[in-house]
């Protein structure tokens, strides 16, 4: 009534005048909301926490340092012998730490796999140094990239060897990466044919398939598996002749 006693408000009238988020009331701010205007506690706090955290500075320095953890502990035991305990220990950190960048053991190495494809792929891409060498040249600059990275990276090598017969996705990983490695070989092999460098009976697809295994599975031997008596003096010369011979390839 006007003029009368003012009317109580009920409960939802009292929440309908709330502050908006972020608002003072009373000398305190309301918790930051979700798009949906819901405040975010217990696990779905974490979670939020987890996403804000994994997107700053310091979270990218955090799961390369456990990254970087994972991978000396797996070149020092194994895959096998490493648990998760074992990595936070090793890096001082709690496990809801590691759980914030990673869920299990398995996306940590698969992770460390796909590093070590991604420094391949460059390694074995054209340069600049490639240009004015011949194609017998350039061959052997790509050859010799891949062989200091197969080398520098020997003991992560092995372990992909030996997870990928435990884990699919490692495996799926190998496999593609093996697959683009042929193509890009067997562009390359068509490439000299059509410029009338290399051997054109030979089946472009099929030999570069062929020099992917030889050079892979020699480099593994050679630094992973321990023939040391069968490594030649200089692996780059040998696998270079090997590839010249098997495409004819000649220079301009």
């Amino acid at each position: 009534m006007y003029g009368g006693s003012p009317m109580k408000a009920s409960p939802r009238d009292q929440s309908a005048r709330r502050p908006s988020p972020g608002e003072p009331d009373g000398g305190e701010a309301t918790p930051p909301r979700t798009r949906g205007g819901w405040v975010p506690t217990g696990t779905a706090a974490s979670r939020r926490n987890a996403h804000e955290e994994r997107g700053t500075h310091r979270g990218k320095n955090t799961r390369s340092a456990i990254l970087a953890a994972a991978r000396a502990l797996f070149e020092e035991r194994g895959y096998v012998d490493v648990s998760i305990e074992d990595i936070v220990t090793r890096l001082g950190v709690s496990r809801g730490t590691f759980y914030t960048y990673f869920s299990t053991k398995s996306d940590v190495f698969r992770e460390l796999s796909s590093q070590v494809r991604v420094e391949i792929d460059s390694a074995v891409s054209t340069r600049a140094e490639d240009a004015n060498v011949g194609a017998i040249g350039a061959l052997t600059n790509s050859n010799r990239r891949y062989v200091e990275v197969y080398r520098a990276h020997a003991r992560m090598y092995g372990l992909i060897e030996q997870v990928a017969t435990m884990d699919p996705e490692v495996h799926r990983q190998r496999l593609e990466s093996r697959r683009a490695n042929v193509e890009r070989v067997a562009a390359t092999i068509a490439r000299w044919q059509r410029r009338g460098l290399a051997d054109t009976s030979i089946d472009a697809t099929t030999t570069a398939s062929v020099l992917v295994s030889l050079t892979s599975n020699s480099c593994y031997w050679w630094f992973v598996g321990g023939d040391v008596a069968g490594r030649p003096d200089d692996p780059v010369a040998a696998i270079t002749d090997i590839w010249v011979r098997a495409t004819g390839l000649r220079d301009e």
